[in-house]
């Protein structure tokens, strides 16, 4: 699960308007994460922790993509869609 998160949290940030790749790595390195506290004999919290930060900031870049990335409107294309 550790190596999943991190492979998706590094294959989201290239690819950040493909938002399912960033969910995965955030639900995978959660998972992870959780497991690696319940076993202490289990490995790989570094990668967990890796690919859940890197996936949470895909994220952010796919919420601010969508809330100020086509933030402007022209008026004259708008008038002539209303014709």
């Amino acid at each position: 699960m550790a190596v999943a998160s991190l492979v998706l949290g590094i294959i989201s940030i290239p690819f950040c308007y493909l938002f399912i790749p960033a969910i995965l790595a955030v639900v995978f390195g959660a998972v992870a994460l959780n497991r690696c506290k319940q076993n202490p004999l289990v490995g790989g919290r570094g990668k967990a922790i890796a690919g859940l930060i890197m996936g949470a900031v895909s994220l952010g870049f796919i919420v601010l993509a969508l809330l100020f990335g086509d933030a402007t409107l022209d008026v004259d294309s708008a008038v002539a869609l209303l014709r």
